[in-house]
């Protein structure tokens, strides 16, 4: 039996009990949040026997085979390095941390201790954009002419006051794109390959006053000669809307990786026609607990996580991932 100790007890992590409890062979161990009180309630409400608000009670712990990280982002690196160097496998919430050069040694890290080390990208496992990228293998939208990405998302002024590291730009590294726009950006490049940063705009307009970081991003980018536009805001009316669209020479496709998932467009070719609706029909699960847009695909790359720990089988979502999100975030403040 593994087990596993979550580090940080804030609005994702009831989605990491929910995917290690879905495990027959893990057992979750530890609560630990900088907040004892914090701690000790998840604790008490997820049935996990052990809380504590010192990292050093979890890695000091010959027990713990894993851990999941879910903290500010300016704590990442330090503490995936402190758990790898412990002997964990990591589980890192995204981004995998700030810094290019941290995220490389990260990678390294892990690589040389032979530990699992992986950030989340839940929705690279959803079954729509699984769907999505096998269409694109086959052929059936043909060359890409253009994709466009989206996020229209709300979040009030007490979102960020309430928090001791949201919207500062030592914390959080950013706001709409490095926290909400970040997972539409990384399934971009999921379907598309690698992104070339063409220009971007970054500005304060909904949040002026409230957050020192961007409320609203627009960028350009280009996968080889694809032109790729994404445009992401927390300033908007609209709790949460995703939207990806890729329009080739023989098909074009519009989804969102909202829960459940959803094919809005694929029209061109009767064979994408057939298999879009044939996803649509699909069984769709119920939403985990906690926040219902994160989706239930935690699920799924825990479980990938987890079989990479017991067998060193590779993850859809190795540490090299994570890495190249790093990379393209930085690039994309930099272009700003």
């Amino acid at each position: 039996m593994s087990t596993h100790a979550i580090i940080g007890c804030g609005r994702v992590a009831p989605n990491h009990v929910d995917g290690f409890r879905a495990l027959d062979d893990y057992e979750l161990s530890w609560a630990c949040d900088r907040d004892a009180v914090a701690a000790k309630q998840f604790a008490a409400d997820h049935g996990i026997a052990r809380w504590t608000s010192s990292v050093d009670d979890v890695l000091g712990d010959a027990d713990v085979t894993s851990v999941s990280i879910a903290v500010d982002h300016a704590q990442h690196a330090r503490l995936a390095e402190r758990a790898l160097r412990a002997g964990k496998h990591v589980l890192v919430e995204k981004p995998l941390c700030l810094a290019v050069s941290d995220a490389e040694r990260l990678a390294e890290l892990a690589a040389s201790g032979d530990r699992v080390l992986s950030a989340v990208s839940q929705h690279r496992y959803d079954p729509v954009v699984l769907a999505v990228r096998e269409w694109l293998d086959d052929g059936l939208l043909g060359r890409l002419l253009f994709v466009r990405t989206s996020l229209e998302a709300s979040r009030e002024p007490e979102y960020y006051t309430g928090s001791y590291w949201r919207g500062t730009r030592a914390g959080e590294g950013g706001s709409a794109l490095i926290n909400q726009g970040y997972h539409c950006l990384d399934v971009t490049r999921l379907l598309c390959g690698d992104l070339a940063v063409r220009a971007a705009i970054a500005n304060t307009t909904a949040l002026a006053g409230t957050i020192e970081t961007e409320d609203t991003l627009v960028a350009l980018l280009a996968a080889g000669v694809t032109p790729v536009t994404l445009q992401v805001t927390v300033g908007s009316t609209t709790q949460w809307r995703t939207r990806i669209e890729l329009v080739g020479d023989r098909g074009t496709v519009s989804l969102d990786i909202d829960h459940p998932g959803a094919v809005h467009r694929a029209t061109g070719n009767a064979e994408l026609e057939r298999r879009a609706e044939a996803l649509r029909d699909r069984e769709v699960e119920p939403p985990p607990p906690g926040i219902g847009y994160y989706g239930v695909s935690h699920r799924r790359q825990i479980a990938d996580f987890a079989a990479a720990v017991r067998h060193r089988t590779p993850m859809a979502v190795p540490a090299g991932v994570g890495v190249g999100m790093v990379r393209l975030l930085a690039e994309l403040y930099a272009a700003t």
